[in-house]
């Protein structure tokens, strides 16, 4: 019975939501068009043409993704080590440490993301929104 819980337990955590993704493009959803309209056709044609932006898509958004399924990961077998420990305390105490292990991680990281990606906006923001400004004064006097 309960290797039977567990394989239904696996497919609707994995195979399941599979079907549930949608199928959704840019150009489907008008981004493409709004993009054009608001920063000109450089916006949809040339996405990777800082470092930053490449630095960010293709090496912090994983690493923020790998650490968000370590957490999960551990938080999980911190769960199940807790459930399954029939009141031994030495294993109880073990999946506490493992859990708030698991949730200190997870506050750091989230915070060091939040601190990095303030400096970074706060420095590059406001020169942006000051040449836009004087670029729009200079278009329409």
């Amino acid at each position: 019975m309960r290797k039977l819980a567990a394989a239904i337990a696996l497919v609707f955590t994995f195979i399941a939501p599979s079907f549930a993704f949608a199928q959704l493009s840019a150009e489907d959803s008008g981004l493409n068009t709004t993009a054009v309209a608001a920063y000109g056709s450089d916006a949809v044609n040339d996405t990777n043409s800082n470092i930053g932006t490449f630095i960010g898509k293709y090496i912090i958004q994983p690493v923020i993704g790998l650490t968000g399924l370590i957490f999960l990961v551990l938080t999980v077998y911190a769960g199940m080590m807790w459930m399954t420990s029939a009141g031994d305390s030495k294993r109880i105490e073990k999946a506490k440490g493992i859990l708030v292990a698991s949730v200190v991680g997870a506050v750091i990281i989230a915070s060091a993301y939040v601190i990095v990606n303030t400096v970074i906006t706060s420095l590059t923001s406001p020169t942006t929104a000051v040449e836009d400004i004087t670029n729009a004064a200079d278009q329409n006097p």
